[in-house]
């Protein structure tokens, strides 16, 4: 069973290691330093962290990451940015706990709704089948254009 709790931005050490798993490349992750950094610049935006502690285990196993918004077609939403499981904590319930958390969470905040975009390819199948298991559909597609 795991501990779920907020992690801070001076705790970014905690999280980086789950966060990494996932996102290896992203220069935020780079250090606890970078990631210390990104989570202050974008704790304003309502951008916050939990993670998911075994016992005897410093690190997180599992983090999310997620934030608020209002759209005009969704209302008030809990968006979920990351979603990260270390390798060797995979199918211990970590990432299903922290689902549950963050629906709590929306309910809480007053949201209609949890959101999350997810990858597409044969390496993101057991999350995906860990969504559509925990209620979450395939609602639209997520179309993107990137500007250098």
């Amino acid at each position: 069973m795991s501990d779920l709790r907020p992690v801070s931005p001076a705790q970014a050490a905690l999280a980086l290691p789950a966060l990494r798993a996932l996102r290896p490349d992203t220069p935020a992750t780079a250090s606890a330093a970078t990631l210390a950094a990104h989570l202050h610049s974008v704790e304003a935006e309502g951008y916050r962290l939990v993670g998911a502690f075994e016992p005897g285990r410093t690190e997180a196993a599992a983090v999310a990451s997620y934030r608020t918004f209002t759209m005009l077609a969704f209302g008030r939403a809990l968006y979920v940015d990351d979603l990260s499981t270390l390798p060797d904590a995979r199918g211990r319930g970590h990432a299903r706990a922290l689902l549950h958390w963050l629906e709590a969470e929306a309910r809480r905040l007053g949201c209609r709704g949890l959101h999350l975009d997810s990858g597409v390819g044969e390496r993101r199948w057991a999350a995906h089948r860990l969504y559509l298991t925990h209620g979450l559909n395939i609602t639209c597609h997520h179309f993107e254009k990137e500007l250098s």
